[in-house]
């Protein structure tokens, strides 16, 4: 008996020295903590401020709550990382529940608390009757896996009725530029991601097979000016669809609607109209010979966001039959004035009105 326990303990013990050496190795590349060290991350590791002026929270993976200022605005972050009012976590069973996820553009960081699209999206559907709930949970410059993540692990918890999901620029920046292993089960994809964000030597195991498919899988990367790598192929024509898919069904298992909105992007002159005359396999070609840039006179930049953007926003009417998926398209009405940008990309109080309006006739159709 007791030769089985000193076993046990020097299992345990290799365990724990194995956990620490994988999580040396996971912080020399990214901010990622152990459940073993996860008490301790916000001391171990600096705090991140964006150029929004946020604090990240590295033992909860969000933001840290508090009251924030920015060259636009100042806008609260609530105690569980959001920016929304307080919640409570078990849902009203009187009132609809609608979860926002994204980027920069759905946390809106350019808009007052009350001039971002989710709050004036509650503000339509309550117009008549308070029946409607809209929680934001955008992050500024996480992508389409770090939704995922949030979802699975945690968003899908407070019972939504509805989720939406505005991801295409990140998406495209920080997911693109390798090859996904995507899951057909959402119970192992579940725990996939917790292993994930909670064992570093899963994390590293993980990176590494990853590595190994990236490196067996054949995929054509389109140049960026972002990136050295550039973006897969493969990720324009399926990975993004697939990890919308996952999302989907998980959906459709907890009978949640799935609302999916097409990214605007502005750039004058507005080429999207013309590129949206084009296949997804014939943007991809005439991207690889710079014919937009010929054609249009386009800036490498401009040429790189519009047509990429315009592919995933292609491949999201993939999903127009599926009974749980409402798609929304603002593109043309967001894209007709410079009112509704504060840059190329994010959105004035105006621009998140034209969007909380597109998303508001979706629901009540």
């Amino acid at each position: 008996m007791v030769q089985k326990l000193k076993n046990l303990l020097l299992i345990i013990f290799s365990l724990i020295v194995l956990e620490l050496i994988s999580q040396l190795i996971i912080l020399k590349f990214e901010d990622k903590f152990s459940i073993l060290l996860k008490h301790f991350s916000n001391n171990l590791s600096k705090i991140v401020i964006t150029n929004y002026q946020i604090e990240w929270d590295y033992e909860n993976n969000k933001m840290k709550p508090g009251r924030y200022k920015n060259q636009f605005t100042s806008y609260e972050v609530n105690s569980l990382g959001f920016r929304n009012k307080e919640f409570n976590l078990k849902k009203d069973k009187n009132k609809i529940r609608i979860i926002t996820l994204g980027g920069s553009t759905t946390i809106g960081l350019e808009s007052p608390d009350n001039k971002t699209y989710p709050y004036q999206l509650e503000e339509l559907l309550n117009e008549k009757n308070n029946t409607y709930e809209v929680i934001n949970m955008g992050f500024s410059g996480k992508s389409l896996n770090f939704i995922k993540n949030l979802f699975f692990n945690e968003a899908h918890k407070y019972e939504p009725d509805i989720i939406v999901i505005y991801s295409n620029r990140n998406s495209i920046l920080y997911d693109g530029s390798s090859v996904e292993v995507n899951f057909k089960n959402t119970k192992l994809l579940n725990l996939n991601y917790y292993f994930q964000e909670n064992i570093m030597t899963y994390r590293l195991l993980w990176k590494v097979y990853k590595k190994i498919v990236n490196f067996n899988l054949q995929s054509d990367y389109l140049k960026s000016p972002f990136q050295k790598k550039g973006i897969s192929e493969k990720y324009l024509t399926n990975d993004y669809k697939n990890s919308l898919t996952e999302i989907i069904n998980f959906s459709k298992e907890k009978k949640i609607k799935v609302i999916l909105v097409k990214q605007a992007y502005f750039f004058e002159p507005n080429i999207i109209p013309e590129l949206n005359k084009f296949s997804v396999e014939e943007l991809i070609k005439n991207y690889k010979e710079d014919f937009f840039i010929k054609q249009y006179q386009l800036k490498i930049d401009v040429n790189f966001w519009s047509v990429l953007g315009t592919i995933l926003n292609k491949n999201i009417d993939k999903f127009k039959n599926y009974e749980n998926v409402i798609i929304v398209d603002p593109v043309n009405e967001l894209t007709s004035s410079s009112d509704n940008f504060t840059d190329y990309l994010h959105l004035t109080p105006k621009g998140n009105k034209i969007l909380a309006n597109k998303i508001y006739q979706s629901i009540k159709n």
